[in-house]
């Protein structure tokens, strides 16, 4: 993705000594909620959210896609699409996120897609999503394997009722009032990691690659868990 000079702080004129991260999400508050959690350290946050009804992928990609135009992004600057599976895994759905994800790797956008939805990325602060609560909500015997099939039909309302249930509450419009510390964001991280086979462009379900976002910005000392 071509790049611009370092942008300016528009409130004193002067060139600005850090850099930005530009995440576009299909939701309205969880995701500019819960990174409003993080004290940024030599980094910026602009969270690109929906408030116009417009969640599809494609949709999310131009919204980071005018704010590239409309900014002045530089070299040290990361621009992310952070987005649910969901139905965009089925049907005719299935074309149009995968034109937005190749769109994004051509661009360099960083991916931080959940199947199916960002509650599974939350859930994963609290409790290992693993066979045995996929069993639960799918009614099976605690021996009885699960097909790929059965994974993909777990919906969302099925790991919002969870977190709900082990969370002490949850509402998607107020993800802020979660009680999540360091520790949680950690292993919250590493069951992610667990659970993404890095096969495909979308991870098994129940999966996340918000955890690649979070590593990324460890790994540059941009931010405080906590």
């Amino acid at each position: 993705m071509p790049r611009k000079s370092r942008p300016l702080e528009r409130s004193d004129g002067a060139f600005r000594d850090s850099s930005i991260v530009v995440i576009a999400c299909e939701d309205t508050h969880a995701v500019k909620q819960y990174f409003a959690k993080f004290r940024a350290r030599r980094v910026q946050f602009r969270v690109l959210e929906t408030d116009d009804g417009r969640s599809s992928p494609a949709a999310v990609i131009a919204r980071l896609n005018k704010y590239c135009v409309d900014e002045q992004i530089g070299d040290e600057d990361e621009l992310w699409m952070c987005i649910d599976a969901d139905h965009w895994i089925r049907g005719n759905h299935q074309r149009e996120l995968s034109q937005v994800l190749q769109e994004c790797r051509n661009k360099g956008y960083g991916i931080a897609i959940s199947n199916p939805c960002f509650e599974v990325w939350l859930l994963l602060h609290f409790i290992d999503v693993g066979d045995g609560l996929l069993s639960e909500m799918l009614g099976h015997a605690s021996d009885q394997s699960i097909t790929k099939a059965e994974r993909s039909s777990i919906r969302c309302d099925k790991f919002e009722s969870r977190l709900r249930a082990v969370a002490g509450g949850y509402n998607k419009s107020n993800v802020s009032r979660l009680s999540i510390e360091v520790s949680q964001v950690l292993e919250a991280i590493e069951r992610a990691r667990l659970l993404d086979d890095a096969t495909s462009d979308v991870p098994i379900c129940p999966g996340t690659r918000v955890y690649k976002l979070i590593d990324t910005l460890q790994q540059r000392d941009s931010i405080e868990l906590g």
